[in-house]
């Protein structure tokens, strides 16, 4: 792919990007993020074509690239979302929380069920007492980072720590707005959190914590941006990085494992587990290669 020069205008990639956000499912994604992707995935001639147009709303390659960066939108973030009533339950934790000071089995059925609304939590349900026994069988955490987090922060009661400072990212500031909502709720049980906005695809530094948690994100930013891996794994200042991939599709098919030998010789010291449908690396970063 051409990597994207100033031969064609920034209004028209701006054009571009709104045209993208005007359907609702991605209305909310960051504007630098969208941008990001144009760059990487229409080729330069096609938006030079946009420029030049006189009216690029009706250039065929102007209609193709919004069909191309929206479709990547959706496999990457849209397909995920499969509720709609997260700030109702969201609600309902809050009412439930007051006037407790341990979490209940009412409040931890409010958690299944808000974990239900993402696709990634939905299928790791029956597992995380599993998944957290493992990642935490030699030490507990006292600092989290959990990079494009989805709703994971949400698995909270099933990691079985007492205090622990919790720091998520997103790509889009509703749902690092949800998330922050629910850290505010949850402080008083011991959960002490914080949501950020980040674009993974051009980050400074990160903030320094025990753990990193990394689940199903870095196949997707690849296809985007070719070794960012290895980029990401280099900023994350943790003592522990958990990374996961998915071992199905979507729609259940499974995945060659062996797709993953990249990933196995960037890294050095690390060990393996898998539930249905992920598998996930936990990596000693002060022995990253």
């Amino acid at each position: 792919m051409v990597k994207s020069t100033k031969k064609y205008k920034r209004e028209k990639v701006n054009l571009l990007i709104s045209q993208i956000k005007r359907k609702k499912e991605f209305s909310n994604i960051n504007n630098k993020f969208i941008e990001e992707l144009i760059k990487n995935k229409i080729d330069e001639k096609d938006l030079i074509k946009i420029s030049d147009h006189t009216n690029p709303k009706k250039s065929k390659e102007f209609k193709l690239s919004i069909k191309i960066i929206r479709k990547i939108l959706h496999d990457i973030y849209g397909v995920f979302n499969i509720g709609k009533n997260r700030f109702e339950l969201l609600n309902e934790l809050e009412k439930e929380s007051k006037n407790k000071d341990k979490i209940n089995n009412n409040l931890k059925n409010i958690h299944l069920n808000l974990l239900k609304t993402h696709k990634s939590s939905n299928e790791r349900l029956p597992f995380y007492d599993e998944i957290y026994k493992k990642i935490f069988h030699e030490f507990k955490p006292k600092t989290i980072l959990d990079l494009s987090s989805g709703l994971n922060p949400l698995s909270y009661p099933f990691m079985n720590l007492r205090e622990v400072n919790y720091i998520a990212t997103e790509f889009v500031d509703e749902d690092t707005k949800f998330l922050n909502e629910y850290f505010s709720i949850m402080k008083k049980f011991g959960l002490d959190g914080k949501a950020l906005t980040l674009n993974l695809l051009e980050i400074k530094n990160l903030p320094k914590s025990d753990i990193c948690f990394l689940f199903k994100t870095l196949d997707s930013l690849e296809t985007i941006k070719k070794d960012i891996t290895k980029e990401i794994l280099n900023k994350i200042n943790s003592k522990i990085i958990v990374v996961s991939f998915p071992t199905a599709t979507l729609s259940g098919r499974k995945i060659n494992k062996k797709r993953l030998i990249w990933f196995e010789r960037l890294i050095k010291d690390y060990s393996i587990f898998e539930i249905k449908n992920e598998i996930f690396y936990i990596i000693d970063k002060t022995n990253l290669y």
